[in-house]
């Protein structure tokens, strides 16, 4: 698979949680080619893969991104809005976006000049914020409704390396995992059913794939996400490394021998892992899922990730397709845990 063009398409599509229509066209067109695709009453897309052997198995990655949704049109034409999902506030000022109305606009954040600013002003919050779409009041009014989602615009680009730099890695890079580990489950003729499920909403409710985990009652879940990579300026025991390979997740909402299961797939397999140690929850869709329909084995694989909620996050491409790989590994070789 080409990991690169397959995530610079995700990345391109729209889908500012709670409105993920275009991303769910998008992803069910890639994942026909594995499974019978579906979709639910919160717009999950499915793809089952059905096997002969009984077993259920649920993978997860969510394709909602985070950004802002608009709240009212200023009597002067700008957008006022609020954070849909957790958007870096350091960053928002001078952004570029797209406001997604009854057609796609594109507008910049507004920012005060340095000249302007008072000595130690501190980043504005998301609420404060206004967008500037360039157009008269009248003209906003009639292409612009509060609720309309508004998302970060930048480019995906190419780093030295395998990098690569896009917004909505989180988690697009999770769904490009999915499309990996069902190509090589699909080659080995995986006896197992697994449904891969492309879940909405996980940056603000986590509720698609809640509902997703009640219905399938699978026997066992991997979810697939992100997580913080190593930079200067970052505590290392918080961080994975960036091109060391996917995170194994270790959380008391998390099943311990799942997690020892894929580190053992990963030594066996020749595949570079590293360790995610969690005392809580792991912020991901895993605590949902794990306590779904009576509760259900999970695990939990991330991909490094830096500048998470951003417009520039930046992962490694080797990490998407090592991630996949183990993934894959895992499950053929019967998600079986050491003793």
């Amino acid at each position: 698979m080409d990991y690169q063009a397959v995530l610079r398409e995700l990345t391109a599509a729209s889908g500012v949680s709670g409105d993920e229509r275009e991303i769910g066209q998008k992803a069910a067109r890639l994942f026909a080619a594995f499974g019978e695709v579906s979709t639910d009453a919160l717009n999950n897309v499915l793809c089952e893969m059905r096997g002969t052997s009984g077993r259920r198995i649920l993978l997860d990655a969510h394709m909602d991104q985070i950004g802002l949704v608009v709240l009212e049109i200023t009597p002067e034409g700008f957008l006022r809005a609020a954070p849909c999902g957790g958007a870096d506030k350091r960053v928002l000022s001078a952004s570029r976006v797209t406001v997604y109305g009854k057609e796609p606009l594109f507008g910049v954040v507004t920012s005060t000049p340095p000249h302007l600013q008072k000595d130690g002003e501190s980043a504005k919050a998301p609420e404060t914020v206004l967008i500037d779409i360039g157009l008269s009041p009248e003209r906003a009014q009639t292409l612009v409704s509060p609720g309309d989602r508004i998302a970060l615009r930048h480019r995906f680009s190419t780093l030295a390396q395998d990098r690569v730099s896009a917004p909505a890695l989180d988690d697009r890079a999770g769904l490009a995992v999915l499309l990996g580990a069902m190509e090589i489950l699909k080659a080995a003729g995986c006896p197992d059913t697994v449904t891969a499920v492309c879940s909405t909403r996980e940056e603000t409710t986590e509720g698609g794939a809640k509902a997703a985990a009640f219905r399938a009652n699978a026997d066992l879940c991997l979810a697939v996400d992100v997580s913080f990579a190593k930079t200067p300026d970052s505590k290392a025991e918080l961080c994975g490394v960036l091109g060391a390979g996917p995170m194994i997740g270790y959380a008391p909402s998390l099943t311990r021998t799942v997690s020892e299961g894929l580190c053992q797939a990963a030594k066996e397999s020749g595949i570079p892992y590293q360790l995610e140690i969690m005392g809580g929850l792991s912020g991901t869709n895993a605590d949902g899922i794990a306590c779904e329909a009576g509760g259900v084995q999970t695990g939990l694989l991330s991909v490094p990730l830096r500048y998470m909620h951003t417009g520039v996050e930046e992962i490694a491409l080797q990490d998407v397709e090592n991630t996949a790989r183990l993934l894959a590994a895992y499950i053929l070789r019967g998600g079986n845990a050491p003793c």
